[in-house]
């Protein structure tokens, strides 16, 4: 049995919580124990920020990570954050929108 998304319109299985296109939540049950104030960004802004301005931090800003965002910013003349956010947009742009959001909600937690 399947539920139509109501940002999208995709029919997703009635199990899932979020929306595997979009991310948005399916029913009032993917949002028990779920902060309501709490933002997921957009994958695809993330990795794109990470491709082109990632040597200097800004996908780590955009994420709330500002700590990480300032020692990509503090070392930006090494290189070593450029190489590193490219492999990041890679690995972002090649994850679903479901584990994205999976990864970021984590992350919030920690």
């Amino acid at each position: 049995m399947q539920h139509a998304c109501s940002q999208c319109g995709q029919h997703q299985p009635l199990e899932l919580a979020l929306c595997q296109s979009c991310g948005a939540a399916l029913h009032l049950d993917a949002l028990a124990g779920i902060d309501p104030h709490l933002c997921f960004k957009s994958r695809r802004k993330t990795a794109w920020l990470s491709l082109t301005l990632g040597g200097f931090g800004v996908h780590k800003f955009y994420l709330g990570q500002p700590l990480k965002g300032t020692l990509y910013l503090a070392t930006c003349w090494t290189l070593i954050p450029t190489a590193l956010s490219i492999v990041e947009a890679i690995k972002t742009f090649r994850m679903t929108s479901l584990q994205f959001a999976f990864k970021q909600r984590t992350a919030v937690s920690l």
